[in-house]
């Protein structure tokens, strides 16, 4: 999960962690509507894990937008029985501005937003990592 301020980027792989697809994003307007429609995804993708990007700042800190999303990672650990990780996310979102920039508008529509690809290069790297 890509969290933005205005979207929320979702992606997910294969049972073996070998294929990523981004999947629509969802507008983030709500903590009621976004359970919602995180409960749909999880049970539709055979979801069995949460992987959400951490901004962190360019030099390994965290400042305001890091402490938002751990509050909405504790909140989510309430809410869904599923292992909940965080990786670092520096980077992906002009990654996924390059890849967006190459896509045609059938592919960009299908997608909304860039967040829910800066949100599969979160899950490559994290499953890179493990």
């Amino acid at each position: 999960m890509d969290f933005g301020s205005k979207n929320i980027g979702l992606a997910a792989s294969d049972e073996l962690g070998v294929v990523v697809r981004p999947l629509p994003s969802i507008p983030n307007s709500s903590r009621r509507d976004l359970l919602r429609r995180l409960r749909t995804a999880i049970q539709e993708n055979a979801i069995d894990a949460l992987v959400i990007g951490l901004p962190l700042n360019m030099d390994g800190s965290s400042g305001a937008a890091v402490q938002a999303v751990r509050r909405m990672i504790e909140w989510l650990r309430k809410e869904l029985p599923l292992p909940l990780f965080e990786v670092d996310e520096r980077l992906s979102t002009v990654e996924a501005i390059e890849v967006w920039r190459t896509m045609n508008s059938r592919r960009q529509r299908r997608y909304r937003t860039v967040d829910s690809l800066a949100a599969a290069l979160i899950l490559e790297r994290f499953l890179e990592e493990s």
